[in-house]
């Protein structure tokens, strides 16, 4: 408690320091502290004050405790148990206006009823808290508790968290061993002023030819430098020294009063101090909501909205106080064109488990971030990349993913880099190059030197290729090479193999397909083979030469809508029949899942287009949809045919499909037949037609 000179024969208590305790108490301890609270400030009152009786340290308690601890149980009826967490957090103006308003002015107002009416209670000293007998005097006295509870409310409030909560005393610990607060230069220098001043303040008041005019000036310096803070430093640290600044201010004041002084210049400064505090406090308030909502918002755009994951901004965050960092992409090649189909649900369930999976190796991968697409980056060990990279990749090999009771096979290709963060690097670009890099390898996981030329001469040759694959499907330089599927009974047919002709180069398919994909040309390229397939068809109708050609679809491009007409017209074009072409498909899940797939393949069908399914046995092969698709052919992939003749597995497994097709009327043709004894042990097994090399190597049809 701060006193001043006599006034009036009475002294003039400026600020009560045990009344903002005792709200810190309420705020941090709740009910738990009622009963000590009581108890401790009756035994205080009794033993501190002269001529105290036990009945008026009672009176006192109840004046001072009982608005207080009414209000705290009003505040829980209304607000829950959450309506103390932290003094500047939700439901804080509330608090402010009852704890810190309300309660002191209407225990004081209960005090000056008892002094008015019964002073006999209060006799000695502690009746100067019930005196009614000077106005002037009462009107300062008034402003005693509204400006402890204003002004050092703060200074407890964090004495009490830093005495009763182990976490907050961790983290008060750990933030000054880190040393963070050292290079907080302009915090420093504000804090530095601040106590610049105020030690400036208390060496004048003690000098009587400056003192008036220091005086005059130091208050609206002191504002303006509070003003200036709390938009700027941290609120608790701001509140805090304010605390302390008008303790220093209050322990001065008396040097500034003399008795030929006016008691109302001491009311006068009581209340500018206690209307800066109330709006200081308001200040705090609405700029520390303001910074939550920033934070929050800053939260969501460093977050995907769907996943949740942390996305590029939050990864560019990561990475700029980092010397080096080690990226490892994710391309999971086939989500999107599963996503099409099981929805976009189905693509955030895979994110959020491949994440939450990659979660349990913390020792390998520090984080993963979503870049809102098909990939993931994920954050592993600069201490041992390959390894760790090594590990990621045997993870999401063994990963079960499931959706909707259906196994989801993904295809992964991972490219890893070391980023070194710095002027001009930007963490999107080497994102974008690693994406590059991860689609061009044939490599389930590739290494790339992290030196900016290196990825850089990497980059210009993907754009190089990409460039050179866009002109030549503008321009449809497209080579047709035929290779013969021979039956048993001597009828041939032909499949077509597309390459691409660029700067008089062939491109083989594994080199430029998994690029046509990625820019979404599959349709394009397919109908461009289909044309040039039926000119050769209407060609060899010309020369009087019966040929017929196996065409491959690409599940994208029986997902396109309305391809089936589109083949139909080309067809009309050009005078060719549906007996003179059929078409394989890969018995992709996509596709039996895809309506627009489904409705091409029926009306192919339903035209007199004979459909193929090839490489049956591997992938998502399911002898339910062969219902769905309504094949006439099945193609055995070359992987069973290979060891055909030592392995009795892989001849199980060919004669069950041999017995599938018969039962359906499907015919049956093996790839890869490279030898005399494979034909002629697949003819016996009711193979009716073979494709090989032992048949017939690629020729080429026409440029």
């Amino acid at each position: 408690m701060q006193q001043c000179p006599v006034f009036f024969d009475q002294y003039i208590y400026l600020a009560y320091l045990p009344y903002a305790w005792i709200c810190a108490q309420i705020y941090i301890l709740k009910r738990h502290c009622y009963l000590p609270l009581v108890g401790a400030y009756f035994i205080s009152s009794y033993m501190y004050y002269q001529d105290a009786t036990g009945f008026s340290a009672l009176i006192l308690a109840v004046c001072i405790l009982v608005p207080l601890l009414l209000s705290a149980e009003i505040l829980l009826k209304i607000y829950g148990t959450k309506w103390s967490a932290g003094y500047l957090k939700q439901h804080s103006v509330p608090r402010l206006i009852t704890m810190s308003l309300l309660c002191p002015l209407f225990s004081k107002m209960i005090m000056l009823l008892i002094g008015h009416y019964r002073p006999d209670w209060v006799p000695g000293d502690i009746g100067l808290y019930f005196s009614t007998e000077k106005y002037d005097f009462n009107m300062t006295n008034m402003l005693f508790l509204p400006l402890s509870a204003l002004v050092f409310f703060p200074v407890f409030y964090n004495a009490n968290r830093f005495i009763f909560s182990h976490s907050a005393r961790r983290q008060s610990l750990n933030w000054l061993r880190s040393g963070k607060w050292l290079s907080q230069s302009r915090a420093l220098m504000w804090i530095g002023a601040i106590i610049t001043v105020n030690v400036a303040y208390f060496l004048f008041s003690q000098s009587n030819a400056y003192q008036h005019y220091f005086t005059g000036a130091i208050y609206p310096l002191l504002f303006l430098l509070f003003v200036y803070a709390i938009h700027r430093h941290s609120l608790h640290t701001v509140m805090i020294l304010w605390s302390l600044t008008v303790y220093i201010l209050l322990l001065c004041i008396g040097d500034y009063v003399t008795p030929t002084n006016d008691v109302n210049l001491i009311t006068s400064l009581m209340s500018v101090v206690t209307v800066f505090s109330l709006a200081l406090q308001y200040l705090a308030i609405t700029q520390y909501r303001y910074r939550t909502a920033t934070y929050q918002l800053a939260s969501h755009n460093e977050n995907n909205p769907d996943t949740g994951l942390p996305n590029n901004r939050a990864l560019t965050f990561y990475c700029q106080d980092k010397s080096h960092v080690t990226l490892c992409l994710v391309d999971m090649t086939n989500l999107y064109l599963l996503g099409k189909y099981y929805g976009p649900k189905m693509i955030i369930h895979v994110k959020q488990h491949i994440a939450l999976a990659l979660a349990q190796y913390k020792e390998w991968f520090k984080g993963v971030y979503d870049p809102l697409n098909n990939q993931l980056i994920v954050v592993i060990s600069d201490d041992y990349p390959v390894v760790s990279a090594q590990k990621l990749k045997d993870t999401l090999r063994h990963m079960n993913l499931t959706w909707k009771d259906s196994a989801l096979n993904l295809n992964y290709r991972l490219a890893w880099a070391v980023l070194h963060p710095g002027p001009g690097i930007h963490v999107d670009n080497f994102i974008h190059q690693l994406a590059f890099m991860a689609r061009d390898t044939e490599k389930n996981i590739v290494n790339i030197d992290g030196s900016d030329a290196s990825l850089t001469n990497n980059i210009s040759h993907l754009q190089s290729t990409l460039s050179n694959i866009n002109n030549a499907l503008f321009n449809k330089h497209v080579l047709l090479y035929k290779q013969p599927i021979k039956g048993k009974d001597g009828d041939c047919y032909y499949e077509i193999l597309a390459r691409l002709e660029i700067n008089g180069e062939t491109i083989m398919p594994n080199v430029f397909l998994p690029i046509i994909t990625e820019i979404n040309c599959c349709a394009a390229f397919d109908l461009i083979v289909i044309e040039k397939s039926a000119q050769y068809i209407q060609a060899n109708h010309q020369r009087n030469v019966d040929e017929k050609l196996s065409i491959n679809l690409m599940p994208a491009s029986l997902n396109a809508s309305g391809l089936a007409r589109k083949i139909l017209a080309i067809f009309d074009r050009y005078g060719v029949g549906p007996e003179n072409a059929i078409f394989e498909i890969t018995e992709d899940q996509a596709v039996t899942d895809s309506e627009n797939a489904v409705s091409n393949l029926d009306l192919l069908a339903k035209s007199g287009f004979k459909l193929a399914i090839d490489d049956f046995g591997v992938r998502h092969s399911n002898f339910e949809r062969l219902s769905v698709l309504r094949a006439d052919i099945l193609k055995i992939d070359g992987l069973f045919i290979k060891n055909i003749i030592t392995d009795p597995i892989n001849h199980k497994i060919v004669a069950s499909i041999c017995d599938i097709a018969r039962l359906k009327t499907m015919s049956v043709v093996a790839e890869f037949v490279e030898t005399a004894e494979q034909y002629e042990h697949l003819c016996q097994m009711g193979v009716h037609y073979c494709q090989g090399y032992y048949i017939g190597k690629p020729e080429l049809c026409f440029r």
